[in-house]
């Protein structure tokens, strides 16, 4: 059950980190402000994301630190015996590790966005 909770939030976590930092320089970057703009108004909580991305950057890297431990045991345990259920259990494996993976590359790209670039191009 916490497996599912932490892995749940790692996701939201990472996808939250996209919404907050890489969306907005993405949008005004392409000449969009007037859309990021209409979007903030249509979706407040972004504004909060963003003022407390720090925050969300330290619970979300945690969060996925303890998904991938969780992973990697649960790569470890053997599947049923019973062909349907071990197919299932394989398959299963299989989605979380491609989800887990992509919730690095989101937050990896949030992360990008919020500290890398604007310190490589605009020395903040």
């Amino acid at each position: 059950m916490i497996k599912k909770f932490i892995t749940f939030f790692s996701l939201f976590g990472s996808v939250s980190t996209l919404l907050c930092c890489a969306l907005p320089v993405t949008l005004v970057s392409i000449g969009m402000g007037a859309t990021f703009a209409s979007l903030t108004s249509s979706i407040p909580g972004i504004l909060w994301l963003v003022g407390h991305k720090d925050i969300l950057f330290v619970l979300t890297g945690i969060m996925l630190i303890v998904s991938y431990f969780l992973m990697r045991h649960g790569q470890k345990q053997a599947c049923p015996i019973d062909p349907s259920q071990a197919e299932v259990c394989r398959e299963s494996k299989g989605l979380s590790n491609k989800i887990f993976w992509l919730s690095v590359i989101t937050y990896l790209i949030g992360l990008l966005f919020s500290y890398v670039i604007p310190k490589v191009f605009y020395g903040m």
